[in-house]
């Protein structure tokens, strides 16, 4: 999920020498294959107005195109990776990306030192909080239930808390190691360290 420290530890191992491939950049990038930004508009905004919510119209067709691109892109990074075969490649995914195909999720796990950047439960708190104050587009996978009769604005609390319960586990069953993310920011570790709790 965003705000973990992907981002944070990917710099510190691009300024060390790695080569940092960012998927969520990349994604970036194609965002004008399906959809257009508006003048001073951001292309992550763009994709928020044109993806909706998991209630507006188009959304499940959104959805679907937002993965195609994503498989794409994650694809070809991996493959970049795996051609460098150095060892020294860091593939910075998005949070979505637990939903790419078994076939290219099996090949990642295979391939590479999957790390999950996990959130305590306080700060998995504070994160529901964030977005129920603000909602965000993002793929919801089947975690978008409501109850029969249920309006959006009662259902989003609970089925937002099954999101991040539902993704954390297929964050963890992905991984090959699990860290505490806020705990490695407020020990202010170094990027020895963290490869060495990541097992490189």
């Amino acid at each position: 999920m965003s705000g973990v420290g992907k981002s944070h530890w990917s710099r510190l191992l691009a300024e060390a020498g790695w080569s940092h491939l960012d998927c969520d950049a990349r994604i970036a990038q194609r965002l004008g294959e399906i959809v257009s930004p508006n003048p001073g508009e951001s292309p992550v905004h763009a994709l928020g107005r044109w993806m909706g919510m998991p209630w507006s119209a188009g959304y499940a067709v959104a959805v679907k195109e937002y993965l195609r691109l994503e498989e794409e892109v994650t694809a070809a990074a991996l493959d970049e990776a795996l051609a460098k075969a150095d060892g020294n490649t860091v593939l910075d995914t998005t949070g979505s990306v637990i939903y790419l195909s078994p076939a290219l999720l099996a090949k990642l796990h295979a391939s590479c030192r999957v790390v999950y950047l996990a959130l305590p439960d306080d700060a998995i708190d504070a994160m529901l909080l964030r977005f129920l104050k603000e909602p965000k587009p993002l793929v919801w996978g089947d975690a978008w239930a409501p109850k029969a009769g249920e309006k959006p604005d009662d259902a989003l609390p609970r089925c937002y808390a099954d999101l991040l319960a539902g993704r954390a586990a297929r964050y963890e069953k992905l991984a090959h190691v699990m860290l505490d993310g806020r705990a490695l920011e407020e020990d202010e570790i170094s990027l020895a360290d963290f490869l060495r709790q990541a097992g490189v």
